[in-house]
């Protein structure tokens, strides 16, 4: 318990930040020439492509997430003579259940090509062979996400960063590389599909080389299904649901505008997002931990949960704000003129909804690692249909501005009922505060939007300035206890004294 909240949980942490970083600068080398290099259009239909099989990689009917909980625990309490059964079980489970994925995808790739998506007649059938080799992809996608969860069961995060990494990267240079010879779509998907295959050998690889799973026989027993399907079905729900929501506006703006609107719209969320690699680091780390602790110490749970929070916030609060600050500057040196008056505005609400999720991510793992995936499905269940018929009405009147709004109150929304779902939970276990956290994701909320309106380019320094120097005030004051603020004045007595030590040295 005690190398899981020291210095597991950090090193774990940092690997899944690197992991996820590298690829974030390639792409904010790739895009801008994948953008100049494929067309407007064609860049669109790509976006869409990663989309898809981004969320066809959660058609695993949530085993993969619930293979991570059953292997944790099953470490935790010595029972590894149940491990090799489980894991091939589950793996042939998830292999049948993307076959079905597969499928869906290969037979409605016609309609959504021809009839849902706006795509120019003459770039319909290179798309079409586009999605039919996604549809084929899925398998590979979906079993590689098991044999991950596997390995993070096992704290395998520093192996798994490394094919995270190798994958995130070429998933940026691949069609920058093809593009020396073609442009042509399906050639490019079919590069990025090889490589996925070559990412699944690696993974696989790498789990048949744990002790508890090597040279077993690869056996499905029927006892472990029906346990394994108990704990993942409203999982699945909420993996299935989840990205439904986070993606379906892209194929919305899609099918009510345009292609050319959703590379206006997708590009600015696939900056921002990617902050999401800090909240998305830690909660990777926490939720085995969470899982082996929450009924044996509860109060290492709890402060462990509270306090990611308040790190979590502290770091990207500021990020945030100078996005919103600077966007319109930011992405007319980035992606152009055209690009920022069509999108700065869409990246300030990202932005601002960025925090709002990043946060958000805490109490949604904690539901899920305690096993209650039922809270977190039915938010979302409920959200959904409310989330389309708004979508659907306000598009086509408002355009891309209208789908920012609506996006940003949904999240917002999303994140006060995940709150409220682990206040009612822990009620059981501690007197959880509510207001502890809502308040000052409100407050943060109104101060990031009140930035929007905040023009001139000196005048936005200075604000922004100002309100960082009152943002580190109130968290020295009000968020970080007396330990948190000895243990960095420690640290800054530290770099003072390795000041000095080294101008001595001079």
């Amino acid at each position: 318990m005690n190398k899981i909240s020291g210095n597991l949980v950090i090193k774990n942490s940092f690997y899944n930040i690197v992991g996820s970083s590298l690829p974030l600068f390639v792409a904010l080398f790739a895009i801008p020439l994948l953008v100049q290099g494929l067309g407007e259009e064609k860049f669109g239909i790509l976006a869409l492509a990663w989309v898809v099989i981004g969320y066809f990689s959660l058609f695993d009917f949530g085993i993969g997430r619930t293979l991570t909980k059953i292997i944790a625990e099953n470490i935790g309490t010595e029972r590894f003579d149940e491990i090799p059964d489980i894991f091939w079980t589950a793996l042939f489970l998830m292999f049948i259940i993307s076959l079905i994925g597969a499928l869906i995808l290969f037979l409605g790739a016609p309609y959504l090509i021809f009839n849902f998506i706006k795509i120019s007649t003459k770039l319909q059938e290179e798309s079409l062979y586009t999605f039919y080799t996604l549809a084929i992809s899925i398998p590979i996608v979906t079993t590689t996400a098991g044999l991950r969860g596997v390995l993070e069961a096992y704290q395998k995060f520093g192996i798994i960063n490394i094919f995270r990494t190798i994958l995130g990267v070429l998933t940026f240079l691949v069609p920058l590389i093809c593009l020396l010879f073609t442009n042509n779509l399906f050639v490019i998907v079919i590069c990025l599909t090889t490589i996925r295959l070559l990412i699944w050998i690696l993974y696989y690889i790498e789990c048949i080389k744990l002790d508890s799973i090597k040279n077993s026989a690869r056996k499905i027993k029927k006892q472990f299904i029906k346990p394994i399907l108990k704990i993942s079905t409203w999982m699945s729900i909420s993996n299935l649901v989840g990205p439904i929501i986070l993606y379906i506006d892209r194929f919305l703006v899609g099918g009510l505008i345009s292609a050319v609107a959703v590379a206006y719209y997708t590009t600015p969320y696939e900056l921002v997002t990617k902050i999401l690699i800090i909240p998305g680091a830690l909660t990777g780390v926490l939720f085995p931990a969470i899982s082996s602790s929450y009924n044996t110490n509860p109060e290492f749970t709890y402060n462990l949960l509270t306090r990611s929070i308040k790190y979590v916030f502290i770091i990207i609060f500021p990020i945030v704000l100078v996005i919103i600050a600077f966007a319109g500057e930011g992405m007319e040196l980035w992606m152009g003129k055209e690009f920022a008056i069509n999108s700065t505005l869409i990246l300030r609400f990202f932005s601002v909804g960025i925090l709002l999720n990043g946060i958000a991510y805490f109490p949604f793992t904690f539901l899920q690692s305690i096993g209650r995936p039922d809270i977190t499905a039915k938010i979302h269940l409920v959200e959904l249909p409310i989330y389309i018929s708004a979508m659907w009405l306000l598009i086509p009147k408002y355009g891309l501005i209208g789908v920012g709004v609506i996006w940003l109150g949904r999240i917002l929304i999303d994140t006060i009922l995940q709150f409220y779902f682990t206040k009612v939970v822990l009620m059981n276990k501690f007197r959880y505060n509510f207001k502890l956290h809502i308040v000052p994701i409100l407050i943060s909320m109104i101060v990031l939007i009140i930035t929007f309106f905040i023009k001139g380019f000196f005048i936005k320094i200075i604000f922004i300035t100002c309100l960082l120097l009152i943002f580190m005030l109130i968290i020295w004051k009000k968020l970080l206890n007396h330990e948190e603020r000895s243990y960095i004045l420690s640290k800054a007595r530290w770099f003072k004294l390795l000041h000095k030590q080294m101008l001595k040295a001079k």
